[in-house]
């Protein structure tokens, strides 16, 4: 006879070679591949009058300086992660800004050296004109739509959806107590262990493109890099090794690295490996939760609730 214990607790299996240190993270993955950086805005809100990267590409050791000029896709948005009808002006990033930068962090340039130190110093050298424009970062500024994100995006409203069960408006009337909340929910990042990173390498001989990626959608990325590289799914392996904690954030796609990493593989013929550093985490990576809400609830004189609207504003990022 065999006995079966319901709800009793499920013993990890992992624990222990994760706590010994033999875990296996994105960033342990070398095998003789040039290292990049990304060189990002620091601006909010602003035009980008020009991008010298002369100086970045003459370092010794520097082997590509990428900008959206030098990209096939440069000009092209990145896919919309969950596509809605309500979503009537979704935006997405580019890989690489070349006109207008949104958000603190936005990139504008990738850099290739043969070390993470010298694509470091390269960075710095890449010089990059900017023309600040204003800045929106709250949600009710930017439904106040004094400054537009985007120029073709009236009142800076990507989406307005509306559910609705029962006859609320009525129920509220009829309720013999009522009360009114005004809720503010700040963003979130996710910090998790170990930050983002890409990893890349392409097979000439086979046609083969391999991408290791601390990402919680390793399927996902592997079909859109089939679509965007123009591969069948069958020439692109995609890898989630140890991820050392994601939270929400490394299930997003596409994020600019995540094109970036396996176009510098493939252009350049060598393993490149890019790994996101801490500040990086705070200011480009997708974060959440930034609400604000106005409740109206009904309720009778026992506490129940008897009625509830929530008329809220969520913002949704640049």
């Amino acid at each position: 006879m065999t006995t079966r214990w319901f709800g009793a607790p499920v013993q990890r299996k992992e624990d222990d070679r994760l706590l010994r240190g033999h875990g296996r993270f994105t960033d342990d993955i070398g095998e003789g591949a040039l290292e990049a950086v990304l060189v990002r805005s620091p601006y909010a809100h602003a035009r980008v009058r020009s991008i010298d990267a002369a100086a970045a590409r003459a370092v010794p050791g520097v082997v590509a300086v990428y900008t959206a000029t030098d990209l096939p896709f440069g000009q092209t948005d990145l896919p919309i992660l969950i596509p809605h009808p309500r979503l009537t002006h979704g935006r997405t990033q580019r890989c690489l800004a070349s006109e207008v930068v949104r958000y603190a962090g936005e990139a504008v340039a990738f850099v290739v050296a043969e070390n993470r130190y010298l694509a470091e110093d390269a960075a710095d050298m890449v010089r990059v004109e900017y023309e600040p424009l204003p800045v929106v970062i709250t949600p009710e500024v930017a439904a106040r739509a004094e400054h537009l994100v985007h120029e073709d995006v009236p009142g800076n409203v990507a989406a307005e959806m509306t559910q609705e069960v029962g006859r609320v408006g009525d129920a509220l009337a009829a309720a013999p107590h009522r009360k009114r909340l005004h809720l503010r929910f700040e963003r979130a990042a996710a910090s998790p262990m170990e930050g983002r990173a890409v990893w890349a390498r392409w097979s000439i001989a086979e046609r083969k493109l391999t991408v290791f990626d601390s990402t919680q959608s390793p399927t996902s990325i592997r079909g859109g890099l089939a679509v965007l590289f123009g591969l069948p799914e069958t020439s692109v392996e995609v890898i989630a090794p140890d991820v050392g904690g994601a939270f929400g954030p490394k299930i997003m796609l596409f994020y600019p690295d995540e094109l970036l990493v396996p176009f510098a593989a493939m252009r350049l013929g060598r393993p490149v490996k890019w790994t996101e550093d801490r500040q990086e985490h705070f200011t480009a990576v997708n974060q959440e939760r930034s609400q604000v809400h106005d409740v109206e609830v009904g309720f009778n004189g026992e506490g129940r609730v008897l009625a509830l609207s929530d008329d809220f504003l969520h913002d949704a990022g640049a």
